[in-house]
């Protein structure tokens, strides 16, 4: 609404200003006419005064029809010598009005409107110098009524007052709906943004214009994304915190129980047997070794989220490292009569990377694949290349993992067979440190299983030209 009064104003102001405007210039108009016509009559003054009297009468005559105005001739004392004004009105008096005189003996043009004595009426006057041999013996005047030059400015006005309402109404119309498209997409920020402080968050508002406010309201659309998505982002790191700390808590909770209660046991006597006191210590020193393992595998991950990448970075061949790491491995098969197979290309597969780290990411598959394959089964590794990748793939023979545990497999702490969860020798951080440096060497890392039939882990790892 403000704007709507705004701009009224400006119209009405601009209104005003245009009717003097259109005043001023019609009455410079008839000015300069007058003037030119009464100089002309000056003319046809000194070349028919002496020879043809008549001419100058019929020429008065001409100008009185096409001006629709009268023209006299006057000496200086205001005497008429040519042209006769209607109804007894004289232009006569002229010469007494103040500095009329003056002006015109002064080689001045004379413009006048206004009430004339002699005259009943207000009238628009020009009054011209008449000289002869450079002497000014008269003037010349040319007069109408004011009336009609009004009555002019009126009708001009009128339909520049009709044009003026007509934009006016067309400028509200328009400053209306132009105030809408504006102000209607800030409304639905405004309550977005109120939306999104009570909690809504990555709400978007319709975006219909590509100007300023189309493009200020993409920019929050924008914000409010990015806001949800750190806001979930938060939100699942605070959860892994949680579920982080009561992980290790539970992991924590199993060897220490163990190593309380067989120490307990020992000190109050309970042992009756040497060969029993020593299963007891055993056990306890395996709990603490767990529990090692288990502080290292933290850390060691905690160090790897903390880096960017691996500070000793090397072209490591994989055919080398692939053969040493499962012959280091394959004592470990044989004692579970596990069959472990090789197959390594003939060509030389390169890559940029840590090599220790590389060799622990090998490491993990394999000891996983052994300590989930029963007894007769096989573990299979490969080697090769695929779309300038190199791959490393690790397939056991064992009872799988459910399709809807995959994606947990990642997860600290996690693991699919429940039973082995507190007394195996695994801390179920193996596969989420295996992620992690696969990671930070550029590459991923997948599975494939079903129930009965094994699991796949395959790792992919961009491909270098050796240097």
């Amino acid at each position: 609404m403000a704007i709507v009064l705004i701009v009224l104003g400006v119209f009405l102001f601009l209104v005003v200003i245009q009717a003097q405007q259109i005043k001023s210039v019609i009455y410079d108009q008839h000015a300069q006419l007058f003037i030119n016509e009464a100089q002309e009559v000056v003319i046809i003054f000194n070349k028919y005064e002496d020879t043809e009297s008549s001419a100058i009468d019929k020429r008065l005559d001409i100008l009185a029809n096409v001006l629709s105005a009268k023209t006299a001739i006057l000496d200086t004392d205001g005497n008429i010598l040519y042209g006769q004004p209607a109804n007894d009105q004289s232009p006569s008096n002229l010469l007494l009005e103040p500095g009329f005189k003056e002006s015109v003996l002064g080689d001045k043009n004379v413009v006048f409107s206004g009430k004339i004595r002699g005259f009943n009426e207000e009238m628009f006057l020009v009054a011209v110098p008449l000289k002869k041999d450079t002497q000014i013996i008269g003037l010349v005047v040319i007069f109408s009524p004011l009336e009609s030059m009004k009555h002019h400015v009126n009708n001009i006005w009128g339909i520049a007052m009709i044009g003026t309402l007509i934009g006016i109404f067309l400028a509200t119309v328009l400053s209306m709906l132009v105030s809408r498209k504006m102000i209607r997409p800030l409304e639905k920020m405004e309550e977005t943004a109120s939306r999104i402080a009570e909690g809504e968050f990555g709400r978007q508002i319709e975006v219909t214009s590509d100007d300023e406010v189309g493009r200020l309201a993409r920019s929050f659309n924008r914000m409010s994304s990015q806001l949800s998505e750190k806001i979930q982002a938060i939100e699942r790191i605070d959860r892994l915190r949680q579920e982080l700390l009561s992980d290790v808590s539970h992991e924590l909770r199993t060897p220490l129980t163990v190593i309380q209660g067989f120490s307990e046991a020992v000190l109050d006597g309970l042992v009756k047997s040497k060969e029993q006191e020593q299963l007891y210590l055993n056990n306890i020193i395996d709990e603490s070794q767990r529990l090692r393992r288990l502080v290292d595998e933290l850390l060691d991950l905690k160090g790897m989220e903390a880096a960017k990448t691996f500070d000793e970075m090397e072209y490591v061949v994989l055919n080398k490292l692939v053969q040493i790491t499962v012959d280091r491995l394959r004592y470990m098969a044989n004692s579970k009569e596990i069959k472990l197979t090789l197959t390594v290309p003939e060509q030389t597969i390169t890559v940029w990377g840590n090599i220790d780290r590389l060799k622990q990411v090998l490491t993990n598959l394999l000891d996983n694949a052994i300590n989930h394959s029963e007894a007769g089964g096989e573990v299979s590794v490969a080697l090769g290349m695929k779309n300038m990748h190199a791959f490393i793939s690790v397939k056991n023979a064992g009872p799988g993992i459910p399709r809807e545990e995959l994606v947990n497999i990642w997860e600290r702490f996690y693991k699919v067979d429940k039973s082995r969860s507190r007394r195996g020798t695994g801390t179920g951080l193996g596969l989420s440190i295996v992620k992690k440096i696969i990671e930070m060497h550029d590459g991923k890392v997948s599975v494939e299983s079903e129930p009965g039939h094994g699991a796949l882990f395959t790792i992919y790892l961009p491909a270098a030209e050796h240097a």
